[in-house]
């Protein structure tokens, strides 16, 4: 196999389906891809310099969700990530095996970055859900601060969304 036959093959192999979705405003852009191996990659770009929390939900209420909460912290300078499940209000607790792979996380002077990784089925039948071929909730919340409190009503919410439509 040619050099040129080979890289299309390894783009083929690890393409992606992708979407880019504005919520809140545009507030919180949502960005996933999926590849073919069936790995989830999720960037999200939002208006704050707090915490930033993603998740699926069979609902479209943390209630029962799988999260992901994570940031920067820009008085640390360290990112933090943590793979979460909602089984009860307030802070999603911690779950057991962590299926969240940390990318990147960064902040500006107004926005906080947060990119990670997941396999679609992490295999975790207790605390996460998989990713279907079929239009799923999803949940969002961002918080103030690194503080992992309360992110209030305005600073949360749900859609509706295929992640594996590109």
């Amino acid at each position: 196999m040619g050099f040129a036959n080979f890289f299309i093959f390894a783009t083929l192999v690890t393409s992606a389906l992708s979407a880019v979705v504005p919520i809140n405003g545009g507030k919180y852009i949502l960005e996933t891809r999926v590849t073919l191996t069936g790995i989830l990659s999720v960037k999200i770009t939002a208006e704050t310099l707090g915490w930033i929390g993603w998740g699926i939900s069979p609902r479209g209420t943390m209630m029962g969700s799988d999260m992901v909460m994570g940031g920067f912290n820009g008085a640390t300078g360290e990112a933090y990530i943590g793979d979460r499940y909602a089984s009860h209000p307030g802070l999603p607790e911690l779950d057991r095996e962590q299926n969240v792979e940390l990318v990147s996380a960064s902040e500006n002077a107004t926005h906080t970055v947060l990119e990670f990784t997941r396999a679609v089925d992490t295999g975790d039948i207790d605390q996460d859900l998989t990713v279907e071929n079929e239009v799923q909730f999803i949940v969002w919340a961002i918080g103030d601060t690194d503080d992992l409190v309360y992110h209030g009503v305005g600073s949360r919410g749900s859609i509706q969304l295929n992640l594996m439509d590109g």
